[in-house]
């Protein structure tokens, strides 16, 4: 006997009714899942880009901190000893001032004292280079360029073709960058005779270069995997991560060494 034509049509509307809800059961746990995987990337995200700028920020404090010691340096070593060598004559001075080396003694001292006028100059320029505000990163960088030839060490080439100014805040990076680059080659680039200093535009990028025919050093990592940086590459390499540029270094012992930093500017 044929079942009646309402309970076959029941039966199919039972279970296309329980299919359908089975199908936005699956839809629901499907979004719920996904949403959760999503949210569970997005904290991991978070939590990596947390930790880099935490390494970023120690880095940063890091390198201020060795910049105020080389600084201290700087005024306890030049400047302190000046003005207590001026001191010293003053007092001999002030005991004998009728002695036959009297004004040989005013003369030292007044030598000594500008010597130490010249130290201050040099610190405070370090500390902040007011040519920078006033006229603009090419002289800041070629003041840099001549302080360098004054220690007769080097003798330095400057050559800039600079446009289209960046805002202060990353010409005053690239000053601080090339700044420790030309420390580093002073302190480090043994038998380096030149230096070369380069700021060009070019093809919608600005490339800072710093180039000297020094001892070189061999630039592949340690057999360990380790890489040991200075403060002064990692104060570098925190400032061009500031600035979203590249950083390019080539050396080799015998060699000499070439930075350059690329910084993306139409």
């Amino acid at each position: 006997m044929d079942a009646p034509a309402e309970v076959t049509f029941g039966t199919l509307l039972l279970g296309g009714i329980g299919l359908m809800l089975l199908l936005a059961a699956a839809f629901v746990g499907f979004v719920v899942t996904y949403q959760q995987r999503l949210m569970r990337q997005q904290l991991r995200l978070r939590g990596a880009e947390a930790a880099h700028q935490h390494h970023l920020l120690t880095a940063v404090i890091a390198a201020q901190e060795a910049e105020r010691e080389r600084i201290g340096r700087d005024l306890h070593d030049d400047v302190a000893s000046s003005i207590a060598m001026a001191k010293m004559l003053v007092d001999q001075l002030s005991t004998a001032p009728n002695a036959a080396d009297a004004p040989e003694m005013l003369a030292l001292a007044r030598e000594v004292l500008g010597s130490a006028v010249e130290d201050v100059r040099t610190v405070s320029h370090n500390l902040y280079p007011d040519q920078l505000a006033r006229v603009g990163l090419v002289p800041a960088l070629s003041h840099l360029a001549e302080l360098c030839r004054r220690t007769d060490a080097l003798a330095v080439d400057f050559d800039a073709h600079y446009p289209h100014p960046l805002p202060l805040v990353k010409e005053l990076a690239l000053y601080r960058i090339c700044q420790e680059l030309v420390h580093n080659t002073l302190k480090h680039a043994s038998g380096a005779a030149h230096l070369r200093i380069q700021l060009r535009q070019q093809d919608g990028n600005l490339v800072l270069s710093v180039e000297d025919d020094g001892c070189g050093f061999a630039t592949s990592p340690p057999p360990d995997g380790t890489a040991a940086r200075g403060m002064g590459l990692r104060s570098i390499g925190v400032r061009v991560e500031m600035l979203g540029a590249e950083l390019e270094q080539h050396s080799a012992p015998g060699l000499g060494t070439r930075t350059r930093i690329k910084l993306a500017h139409p």
